[in-house]
């Protein structure tokens, strides 16, 4: 399969990343940008380059479309000739399927919200829409993690809590990264060790509820009874909820405006 990806900046460059990481040879992946620097680092990670987006995605099979939500519209109309027939994936947050297949009419167009962890093909992506399921689409995101075909509503859901939500978990991380400094313990092994275990506390709760997880370490009068209590105490969880909750709101006015 071609794969074509139009904007290599964050996102788009991780989706390259995690492609190549699954055993997508990475000149079968073209790439586009703008921005010159873009395209001489994707040559230099072994992408093809094309300075044209025509040329891009002329010979692509998915044309996976990366850039900012306010640079869609500019990016699309500028190969939409090109893609009669194809298949179009937007990754941009807030740009609706109807906008883009007013587009372009002739492709087929779907949208996926990815998390960042594709890099490593541990993402997790939402795929719309789901009464339209594409079998190509679901293969290059599966290789780059876990997917799932919701509605669009639910997709626009999954973009806050999903796609936004490893820069929270990062901060989470980095608390318990400064304490464990702070306490004594080498940089190099407590950044290892909270690296394992956030990844196998999110394996557990793949398999568990959060309570069943908690109350398998909690102990009478043990240490990780005092954390939880202190969470309680100085009103640390209720904070990050409130946090969620307030972000949710600006996110769902952002929606609809």
């Amino acid at each position: 399969m071609e794969i074509a990806i139009v904007g290599f900046g964050r996102m788009g460059k991780a989706i390259a990343l995690g492609l190549s990481r699954a055993g997508i040879d990475r000149r079968s992946i073209a790439v586009h940008d703008v921005l010159s620097e873009a395209l001489e680092e994707a040559s230099r990670l072994g992408f093809k380059t094309c300075e044209n987006p025509s040329s891009a995605v002329r010979q692509a099979d998915v044309v996976i479309v990366a850039v900012k939500p306010g640079d869609v519209e500019k990016a699309i109309k500028s190969f939409a000739e090109e893609v009669s027939g194809k298949v179009v994936v937007s990754v941009a947050a807030l740009v609706k399927l109807k906008t883009i297949e007013n587009l372009v009419p002739r492709a087929s167009v779907y949208r996926a919200m990815p998390n960042i962890a594709v890099e490593v093909n541990k993402g997790f992506t939402a795929l719309a829409p789901v009464e339209r399921k594409s079998n190509d689409v679901e293969r290059v995101f599966r290789a780059l993690g876990e997917v799932a075909w919701v509605n669009e509503k639910v997709l626009d859901m999954l973009t806050f809590f999903s796609a936004s939500t490893p820069a929270v978990v990062a901060e989470l991380y980095d608390a318990f990264l400064l304490s464990a400094l702070r306490a004594g313990v080498p940089y190099h092994i407590a950044k290892k060790a909270l690296a394992v275990v956030f990844q196998g506390v999110g394996a557990l709760l793949e398999l568990r509820e959060v309570s069943s997880v908690r109350d398998s370490v909690v102990t009478p009068g043990g240490v990780t009874i005092r954390v939880i209590e202190k969470l309680y105490t100085y009103g640390a969880k209720q904070k990050l909820v409130e946090v969620l909750r307030d972000a949710y709101e600006e996110y769902e006015q952002m929606l609809s405006s």
